[in-house]
């Protein structure tokens, strides 16, 4: 089936927020964040302080959003 570019535009910004929706549902994303992040924190503040990194990396990912950055 082929459908042309503006179609494709339309249907990637209808899709846009049910997609970012699932992700914040899925434990892989969050399994993936809460991986990441403390070892980012932990980078950025030279602590090996396990349980202020992952307080902290607790508090950024609450603090994290995706949201479409076009509206239909």
């Amino acid at each position: 089936m082929a459908l042309s570019e503006k179609t494709i535009q339309n249907l990637s910004i209808a899709l846009t927020p049910d997609v970012i929706d699932d992700i914040f549902q899925d434990e892989r994303y969050i399994e993936l964040m809460m991986e990441l992040i403390p070892e980012f924190v932990a980078k950025s503040l030279q602590s090996k302080d396990i349980d202020l990194v992952v307080d902290i990396g607790s508090c950024i990912m609450d603090n994290i959003a995706m949201k479409p950055h076009r509206t239909v």
